[in-house]
């Protein structure tokens, strides 16, 4: 079994694939995420529900773009410690490690 994967390191690998290829479909994602379960959850759940990616239907297909929001987040967690520093920051006081 793999290690569990970082959230920020799986944000960055989805929408760095869909910056780069000007667009992925579905199963583009699926094959970098596992299985439809996990789709569901950041694509559904996360990067279309926050508009970091726009869904567009082709013919019966859908596509996702990555949005102006979505590269400014892709510009965010290229360094991952500006992520994980917003996140100690985003509770009610400084998390301690």
């Amino acid at each position: 079994m793999s290690d569990p994967r970082d959230p920020i390191e799986i944000t960055y690998q989805l929408l760095k694939f869909i910056d780069e290829n000007g667009g992925a479909s579905r199963w583009d994602l699926t094959k970098i995420l596992g299985n439809t379960r996990q789709v569901n959850h950041w694509i559904d759940g996360f990067l279309l529900k926050d508009k970091f990616i726009a869904k567009i239907t082709n013919e019966n297909v859908n596509y996702y773009r990555i949005t102006d929001n979505g590269r400014l987040l892709l510009n965010l967690v290229k360094n991952g410690n500006v992520m994980r520093s917003i996140f100690r920051l985003s509770g009610k006081r400084l998390r301690r490690y």
